[in-house]
């Protein structure tokens, strides 16, 4: 009886340990910008909080987020980071900590450049929808700007929309806060300018996502996250964060008109209530 005990403890701990060193090895979708590696940051912040070794791997191979999926489903890749959406938590996992603590959904406007005094005088969603904004044919973001009444030209191809508000077919280009900036910067060809006056906030999340059947993987970022949320490593990784410290330096939130509108696509089981999770301007300046 003895020998089968010490038999049963020695299998238990091998499974362990088999398990232990599959969590640690994590394949992750290509890292492409400064966007991905904070979250690749958030990711090593939450196995160092379960004091887990992690052995990370990037794929060579970019992916739409509808491939992504199928490549986690296959264990291919196992973990990715999307917008918080009822057709993502239904393919794959949700850990439902919003990694940019909801900043995506703070939107300023690309502009041409002669018109920035365009928004001046804005103080309201009804003055905003007054103005046509450009956003793609297929991006989330289209529907939740048309759900508030906002005009929105869709052209199909994303790229096009930088030379369509340069030429006039729309009026503002409305992007990510730490998105815009770079947009701008890198089409100096373009006459564009970020506009000065107005902040378009709606709730919006981005998680990461694992496969249904990972719950080892799950409780690993899940229980890390939380840990790094409840003894405030979380935030000093982000704000601290190169991508973070530059928006909030030139976007100059504080600066500006706040017009806050719904977001009727976000899951029924996002945390809002939860405020430690989300960007909190007041607490900033």
């Amino acid at each position: 009886m003895a020998v089968h005990k010490k038999l049963a403890a020695l299998l238990l701990s091998l499974c362990l340990a088999t398990s232990a060193l599959a969590a640690s090895a994590v394949t992750t979708p290509m890292v492409l910008s400064e966007r991905d590696k904070l979250i690749i940051s958030l990711i090593e912040l939450a196995f160092s909080k379960q004091q887990q070794e992690l052995s990370l791997s990037h794929s060579n191979t970019y992916y739409s987020d509808a491939r992504l999926v199928e490549e986690v489903k296959q264990g291919h890749i196992d973990l990715m980071w999307s917008g918080a959406s009822e057709e993502m938590e239904s393919a794959l996992r949700p850990i439902r900590i919003p990694l940019f603590k909801g900043l995506m959904g703070y939107r300023v406007f690309i502009v041409e450049k002669s018109n920035q005094y365009l928004f001046s005088g804005v103080d309201s969603l009804s003055k905003l929808t007054q103005f046509k904004a450009g956003l793609g044919r297929f991006w989330g973001d289209t529907k939740i700007l048309e759900n508030a009444g906002i005009t929105v030209i869709k052209p199909v191809k994303a790229e096009s929309l930088f030379y369509m508000v340069d030429g006039g077919r729309f009026d503002y280009l409305p992007l990510a806060a730490h998105e815009a900036w770079e947009v701008v910067e890198t089409h100096p060809e373009l006459n564009l300018a970020v506009d000065t006056n107005l902040l378009l906030i709606y709730p919006l999340a981005m998680y990461l996502y694992v496969d249904k059947g990972n719950e080892s993987l799950y409780n690993i970022l899940n229980q890390g996250l939380e840990q790094a949320i409840a003894d405030g490593s979380f935030d000093q990784v982000f704000l601290g964060s190169k991508l973070i410290s530059r928006t909030l330096d030139v976007a100059k939130f504080q600066e500006r008109k706040a017009i806050h509108i719904a977001n009727p696509l976000l899951p029924k089981q996002t945390p809002l209530e939860r405020k430690e999770l989300w960007f909190d301007l007041e607490k900033l300046y």
